[in-house]
This record gives C-alpha cells, structure tokens and sequence, in this order.
C-alpha cells in the first residue's frame, strides 16, 4: 500500500484533523473522534503501514519533460482509485476528484519518518482572516488583488525541519571602551580608555530549527519561527490528513555548516551581552566547539499561499501554531502617486501659509 485515507468509523468517509477541536472529523456525518478511538478501531496504522512491503512508485516517464518525470510519481487514490502525481518531496495531498486526503505513506517510513510533530492549531478559517485582517492595514495594497481565488490558494502544509540540540563551549575576545568628556575654559578634553575582555562559557542550544527542505520556501520556514516546543507530540501520520506535508530532500551533512554558522552567530551575541558596561564592545574574535549534539526530525505546520499578481509571483506564510506571519504583497502605483500628489499639495499649503504668517 503507498497511500492510506483516514476513514470515518460512522460512515466510511474521510476524516480531517481538526485544529481548534484537536480531533478527528468527517464532512460528511460530522462525526468526530480522538486520536485513541481511531487506534482503538483501527490499531495502530502507522506500525501497520511501516510492517508492510511499500516501494517507491516508479515514475512517470516524459521523453519531452526529464525533469518531470524524474520528480514525479503516480499514485492511486485508494478512495475513488483515480490517479494522483505527486513531487518526490510531497508526502501528503489531496485528490483532484473526490478531494479526500491522501497520506503517501511510504514517503514517511524508515529513516524518513519525522521523530516528532507540532499539529495545526490555527484552523484554515482563521488563516484566512488574519490575511484579510493584514491586507486590511495596508492602505497602498491594490483594490483588485484580495479574490477569493486567491483565499483558496491558501494551504495548510506541514513542512519538514532538521531540529538541533548542541552544547558549545567556547569564548570570545573583545575591545571594549570608555570615553569620558569634559570641558576646560575653551579646550574639550577626551579620555578614551581600552580594554581587552575575554568572556568564556559553555551555551546549551535546545530545538534549534533548519528548514530541511532545498525549495524556494527554505527563507520563508525561517521567518515564521519560533514554535512553541512544549506542544510535539510524537509523530503519527494520522496528523497529516487533511492537509498537504512535504518530506526533507537533505540530510544532516547539506545543513550543517549552516547550522554552526547560524549557532556561531547566536552565540556570539549571547557572550556580547555578558559585557556590560562600556561605551562600546567589538568582538574580535571567537572561539567556539561542539561538546555534544543530537538531531530530530520533525513536522511543523504552515499556512502557505502562492499567488502570482501582475506577472510577479508573491509568497505568503503564516505558522500554523502561533500566527506568526511572512510575506509580500502588492503596492499600487495608482494608489501611492494618488498620496504622493496629495501630500506635495499639503506641503505647499504649509509653505504658503507659513510664508502668509510671516508677512
């Protein structure tokens, strides 16, 4: 089996994750039910799943497309049995027919099954207020732009994440300053004394993420951080229906260097804020090795729009968990020339009536 549907126990129909209710429902007799009454039913389908023999899909061939058929794979809806193409990243969807939601299975087995996963808790519905609410604060945003086309262009995806635990040991050595002025008949006087501060100490990062994707997505997956961490629950693809997932294409080895760059950085800062007390502090150097450190593999959930507006694609994402957003919208050069001869009118009311007042 390379795709399973979460099937309702009432009447057989899809079942969706819930993220207000934080269970289990189905559309068609809105029956709704924990995670435990699924395992209760049903067993445990995700050891089910892994006990299984699932290859990987041959892909589709395209003498005209190598790209495609090389990320490409066909699947069967294992509802309606039409055909599903999925990207070698996908690991979740929906179908284009009966629009059930289709987990890919076996692109979460093995050493591609996530150790932990933060489930959605904000609701497609509120997603899309918070939107609207933005679109709502951006005066210069172009009248024609907001569709509700558009609004459905919004999903709900859980992204993959590589996420770090590293203890560092190290230091760093810095010049600091202290100025001192004072005034002497008609001399100025400066006293500047240096220093030379060493800072050591050893720093315990704790679920740090990377983006464990190589997509044009990677930046944004970094701005919508932090999560809350004290919401993972162990993993289970049961998480996944109802919404799109995406598997990691990299392994630990592609994003380490980023990581102890970025883990450099965040240290550096943190032995910067110890020395206290001085005009100024440059750093010149530091020094900065891994005693310990442990990777998890983990989902997060994204709501994440694409849209494409006058010939230019724009990108808009919000955490599935707290609301933190990122994105770009649209300006209107209607709007903004409207404003612009606007305030050059005002200002010159100004001039002229300051000019009036000084007569």
């Amino acid at each position: 089996m390379a795709t399973v549907a979460y099937k309702c126990i009432n009447c057989g129909g899809p079942l969706k994750y819930d993220p207000q209710k934080l269970n289990f429902s189905c559309e068609y007799c809105q029956s709704e039910f924990t995670e435990e009454e699924l395992q209760a039913k049903f067993g445990n389908l995700d050891e089910q799943l892994e006990n299984e023999t699932q290859p990987e899909p041959e892909q589709t061939q395209n003498s005209s497309d190598d790209d495609f058929s090389q990320n490409v794979a066909m699947y069967s809806c294992p509802s309606c049995g039409a055909e599903i193409l999925a990207e070698k990243t996908t690991a979740a969807t929906f179908c284009v027919y009966c629009h059930s939601p289709v987990v890919l299975s076996n692109r979460l087995a093995g050493d591609f099954k996530p150790d932990r996963v933060i489930p959605f808790k904000i609701s497609e519905k509120d997603a899309k207020q918070k939107f609207l609410d933005m679109c709502s604060k951006k005066h210069f945003l172009p009248k024609d732009f907001i569709s509700d086309a558009q609004l459905d262009m919004m999903k709900g995806v859980y992204y993959p994440y590589w996420l770090v635990d590293s203890l560092k040991d190290g230091g760093v050595r810095a010049t600091a300053k202290k100025i001192r002025k004072w005034r002497q008949g008609d001399y100025e006087y400066t006293e500047t004394k240096i220093y030379k501060v060493d800072r050591d100490g050893k720093i315990d990062f704790r679920d740090f993420p990377c983006p464990a994707l190589k997509s044009e997505n990677r930046q944004a997956l970094k701005y919508v951080n932090p999560y809350d961490d004290k919401e993972f629950k162990p993993f289970t693809m049961s998480y996944l229906s109802g919404f799109q997932a995406e598997k990691r294409d990299t392994e630990r080895k592609d994003v380490q260097a980023d990581v102890d760059n970025e883990l450099r950085e965040y240290a550096k800062k943190i032995y910067r804020e110890t020395i206290q007390g001085y005009d100024s502090v440059t750093i010149d150097n530091i020094n900065l090795r891994t005693v310990k450190e442990s990777w998890d593999y983990v989902m997060m959930p994204v709501w994440m729009m694409t849209y494409k507006y006058k010939d230019k694609n724009y990108l808009y994402a919000m955490n599935g968990q707290t609301g933190k957003t990122y994105g770009e919208l649209p300006c209107s050069a209607k709007k903004l020339a409207i404003f612009g001869g606007i305030l050059l009118v005002v200002l010159f009311l100004l001039s002229m009536l300051g000019g009036y007042f000084l007569l």
